[in-house]
């Protein structure tokens, strides 16, 4: 069992949720404080991004691990997607898990294209960082957006 308390400063404080984390992650990712976004992010991370395996054609497809692997995915976000709105509907989760689901509007930058999709997220967290995480969202608006077909 996960302990629910760590030592800070010589005193017991409470561990921050997985929901309090995966808040923390969009915060950070919001105001493109990328340094805080790893941060939150486990040595041993696995990001899934869209689809496990990646794509010569969809640069973000993949699977991307630990802090750098990270980081290489956010860099490649920032090249590939303008992202010209993001809503939050709803965030939940306990001590370890967390779930968020929303919708966006994006432009991709290599057509000027752009979609909307509905899209959700869940992560574990592990020692206040974010150990798995996954999204999900309308990957076949996002290929078309691409002006691709059969990614």
């Amino acid at each position: 069992m996960q302990s629910l308390f760590r030592l800070f400063e010589g005193r017991l404080v409470e561990m921050q949720s997985a929901q309090q984390v995966l808040t923390n992650y969009f915060q950070a990712l919001g105001s493109k404080q990328i340094d805080k976004v790893i941060e939150l992010v486990h040595d041993e991370a696995k990001f899934i991004i869209l689809k496990k395996e990646p794509s010569n054609k969809i640069p973000l497809y993949g699977t991307f691990h630990g802090k750098e692997g990270v980081r290489n995915y956010l860099n490649l976000l920032e090249e590939a997607e303008q992202i010209e709105s993001f809503v939050l509907h709803k965030l939940i989760g306990n001590k370890e898990a967390a779930c968020a689901w929303g919708n966006f509007r994006i432009k991709v930058n290599v057509t000027g294209k752009v979609f909307e999709s509905d899209w959700a997220i869940i992560c574990e967290v592990e020692q206040e960082k974010i150990r798995f995480f996954q999204i999900f969202e309308d990957t076949a608006a996002l290929e078309e957006a691409f002006d691709l077909r059969d990614c």
